[in-house]
């Protein structure tokens, strides 16, 4: 259950107007206070760094986990509990370029999750991000060539209604037959439209964002890159100051460092957006084989054993029950964090704009999200002075962290 008339006491407190030193207090699941006066119980984390709870707004799987390849309730239950680890408390149920049938079923799946988890199960499925199917094989990257659609406004509110309403955010291409019509509806329904897998120049971009859409998914990947004749993609993201840009999980692989900085340098804290774009290996299907072209390697599913080959041909496996194995498969989110965390102008106060506002504003939850304010959800994370994840709070409820 939720702390009753807590106050979190620290030196260290990140938030919008900079860093202070005070009080924290919760009430049941939201933060009430910011003051010098402590108040009911209260916890001493004065060596500590009290910071919000990041938003990932991009995330296919995590831990034990796959919401994109499953669809089902224990792939969301599991990524609720491991999103914890890597101090998410809250994301968008990420699908991708699948099958109608199993987009629709998933949907309907995450939706009755969305709508009954508690804070108990972990971190909050807030709403759903649909990567695909109305993407440009072109660009397909690691989606299914076999199930891209054409952008449709009918074929698009038969999985809106799948999903309750919940799809809040939309990846898609902007130059396909159709998508500057289901971009304007898209927009007037008030769901964020983000372009990505994408082969537009730079006047199909422009006119997609007079039509409302607002951001670029993973930036400079699966997409038209920047030519000075035709700037496309990569020009319109770097032109337009006022759009958000997405950057995955930064371990030097998906982006170079000073490719980062210079996207940082144009979006500054207002405008750029960290999120993860994992996956959850260890729950696919069982039998699919899934190959990853940035990693050179290849994931398959074999008696419910997680199996990694690498492009020299050995092969490890992994459990689903081993969870430092588990962990240590992908980047956590604030791994990808603590790797830029230097570079940014105002250090922990930036990435708390970037990690957790910014995705929160995109996911149309700014009002309970992504920011340690009064009136706003208790998700709350404690730091310890390297860094590293002391404890975790979702909606004021303490979570139990894996060992």
């Amino acid at each position: 259950m939720a702390d009753a008339c807590l106050s979190l006491a620290c030196e260290r407190i990140i938030t919008p107007n900079g860093i202070r030193a005070g009080y924290l207090h919760v009430d049941d699941d939201k933060i009430v206070a910011l003051d010098d006066t402590p108040r009911g119980r209260v916890m001493d984390y004065r060596d500590a760094t009290l910071m919000p709870g990041f938003v990932d707004i991009h995330v296919h799987g995590w831990g034990r986990g796959s919401f994109a390849w499953k669809g089902a309730t224990q792939s969301l239950a599991a990524m609720s509990q491991d999103l914890v680890n890597a101090g998410v408390t809250s994301w968008l149920a990420t699908s991708a370029t699948q099958s109608e049938e199993f987009l629709l079923e998933s949907l309907a799946t995450a939706a009755q999750w969305i709508d009954n988890a508690r804070p108990e199960d972990g971190a909050q499925a807030v709403g759903i991000h649909m990567e695909g199917p109305y993407i440009n094989p072109k660009f397909i990257g690691m989606q299914r060539l076999d199930c891209v659609q054409q952008p449709s406004i009918a074929g698009f509110e038969r999985y809106q209604r799948a999903a309750g309403g919940h799809v809040r955010l939309m990846t898609l291409a902007p130059e396909l037959p159709g998508a500057l019509a289901l971009i304007r509806h898209l927009h007037q329904s008030g769901v964020t439209i983000s372009a990505g897998h994408t082969d537009a120049t730079f006047d199909e971009i422009s006119q997609a964002i007079d039509a409302g859409l607002n951001h670029f998914t993973h930036a400079f990947s699966a997409m038209r890159g920047l030519h000075h004749r035709e700037p496309g993609v990569v020009g319109a993201l770097m032109y337009y100051e006022e759009t958000f840009a997405e950057v995955a999980k930064q371990s030097g692989i998906t982006l170079r460092p000073e490719v980062f900085d210079i996207l940082y340098r144009l979006k500054k804290d207002r405008r750029l957006v960290m999120m993860s774009d994992c996956l959850g290996y260890v729950d696919f299907p069982e039998g699919f084989e899934f190959k990853h072209y940035l990693r050179q390697e290849t994931f398959r599913i074999h008696q419910q054993m997680l199996e990694i080959t690498d492009c020299h041909g050995c092969t490890r496996t992994v459990s689903p029950d081993d969870w430092p194995a588990v962990q240590s498969l992908e980047m956590s989110f604030l791994d990808s964090v603590k790797n830029v965390v230097k570079r940014l102008e105002n250090g922990w106060v930036s990435a708390a704009q970037i990690a957790c506002l910014n995705p929160a504003i995109l996911a149309g939850v700014a009002q309970h999200k992504g920011s340690l304010e009064p009136g706003k959800d208790a998700d709350i994370l404690v730091l310890d002075a390297e860094e590293n994840l002391h404890a975790v709070w979702c909606r004021g409820v303490k979570q139990t962290l894996a060992k």
